[in-house]
């Protein structure tokens, strides 16, 4: 039994690229391989980043400001909007930053009515169920200067999980998350 070597079957593949390209005949054929890659390049999954790594390649890249800004809305006290399980609290003037959970976002539209300076939203995920439900990023539509969705889960999970739970994503939000087990 003979195997085919990786760089005959290139060959074999390039082939039928030049055949299905360059052959008047194969109309049909050229509308799906299109029609693949659009479907395939359209609905690809979201791409959240672990927020150590985006702030590691922030400070690598010598973005400072940029670095020195996102560890601020990260990790600095400041004004604040509270959406749990429907209920709001808001703490300051102009809150620049939202903690929400799993159960509340898609209200955030409508729920949340001082959103015009919110530019990160911590979104935690603490239970199992919660990896049931989805991300619609489209509830953050009406936050005109959100930049940021940092996703917290507190139960075991994966990145590829956590992509999974994001849907409509347009790139407008930089997404990145942490797994933190017990603390």
């Amino acid at each position: 039994m003979k195997t085919k070597s990786t760089l005959e079957k290139a060959v074999k593949f390039v082939n039928n690229c030049k055949y299905i390209f360059f052959s008047k005949r194969n109309i049909f054929k050229k509308s799906i391989f299109f029609l693949l890659f659009f479907l395939i390049t359209t609905f690809s999954f979201a791409q959240s980043e672990n927020v150590d790594s985006y702030l590691t390649n922030l400070e690598n890249s010598g973005q400072n400001s940029k670095l020195s800004h996102v560890k601020h809305l990260l990790y600095d006290l400041q004004s604040a909007v509270y959406s749990s399980s429907g209920e709001i609290n808001v703490y300051g003037d102009q809150p620049t930053v939202l903690f929400t959970d799993m159960n509340s976002i898609n209200s955030l539209n409508t729920s949340v009515s001082l959103k015009n300076n919110i530019e990160i939203a911590t979104i935690k995920i603490e239970k199992s169920s919660d990896l049931n439900k989805s991300i619609d990023l489209n509830s953050f539509s009406g936050f005109e200067k959100l930049q940021y969705i940092f996703i917290i889960s507190e139960i075991e999970t994966s990145p590829s999980v956590i992509n999974n739970l994001i849907k409509n994503d347009s790139s407008k939000y930089i997404l990145i998350y942490k797994i933190s087990i017990g603390g």
